[in-house]
């Protein structure tokens, strides 16, 4: 859908992108994590860089995106998963 929409409004100067981000750490992911300790084990083990998200990290995704910096960027999903879906 990122890059039909940013194919189709391209020609009205507006730029769409996506950011995917793997668990981050909100209320809900930590009680969820927290309370299971297998599922913790097992998103842990998926992210190569060995830790959930903190907000800031996709607060930096954002603002790259909503930037002059990306003016030239449309139609790409911005992974934000610590590496989870490079391996």
């Amino acid at each position: 859908m990122t890059r039909v929409l940013a194919y189709e409004w391209a020609r009205y100067h507006i730029n769409v992108n996506a950011i995917a981000p793997t668990f981050v750490n909100t209320p809900f992911v930590a009680k969820l994590l927290q309370e299971d300790a297998d599922l913790r084990q097992d998103v842990i083990s998926r992210i190569p860089l060995g830790r959930v998200a903190e907000a800031e990290d996709v607060v930096g995704a954002a603002i790259y995106l909503a930037s002059p910096a990306a003016d030239m960027v449309t139609g790409h999903t911005l992974l934000v998963d610590g590496g989870w879906t490079a391996v």
